[in-house]
């Protein structure tokens, strides 16, 4: 593994994550409740999820004070494309995923680097991340085929707004992501 992508000392660095008063769903699609504002990113075409995904972490870059530790956990089932790397269980329920750490500008392409030891430059992003200073939550459940989700102070989802338009909109926490 890449020093820029290394297994988290400990499970500590999620415990918001797991002591959070969500359902599993809620917490796999739009990261831990409390944050001031949520917004869904919808990818532009088929093929544009991972330059979505870049282009959000991008922007959420400059919303941390802690850019360059990040947390990301990545769900387990990775574990079928390559050896799994020994990092620290985060027992969400439905989704056991492991726990990495990371700079801002490592994420996109994290799961990766962490089950092939090699970036491959266009990969797809961490399933949850989040800045050391949990700035803001970027929510991408396994399942999830036309949205992303942000959870972040109103200046951040500004920021996405701009660069994203159309395809970004504020959403209500836990809100029925099915209609």
């Amino acid at each position: 593994m890449t020093p820029a992508v290394r297994p988290a000392p400990s499970v500590e660095p999620a415990r918001h994550l797991l002591d959070a008063a969500a359902p599993w769903w809620d917490l796999v699609c739009f990261g831990p409740p409390g944050h001031e504002v949520y917004l869904r990113v919808r990818f532009d075409v088929e093929d544009e999820q991972v330059r979505t995904e870049r282009r959000v972490l991008e922007v959420l870059a400059e919303h941390t004070t802690t850019p360059g530790r990040c947390w990301a956990a990545v769900w387990e089932g990775w574990t079928s494309r390559g050896t799994r790397p020994a990092a620290p269980v985060v027992d969400v329920p439905e989704r056991r995923m492991l726990l990495f750490e990371a700079s801002v500008d490592a994420l996109h392409d994290l799961p990766s680097v962490a089950w092939r030891q090699a970036p491959y430059g266009n990969g797809p992003g961490p399933h949850l991340a989040w800045p050391d200073d949990r700035a803001w939550t970027f929510a991408c459940d396994v399942d999830e085929e036309d949205e992303l989700t942000v959870g972040c102070a109103r200046a951040a989802a500004d920021a996405l707004v701009v660069a994203f338009g159309s395809q970004a909109r504020i959403v209500a926490y836990g809100e029925d992501l099915s209609t």
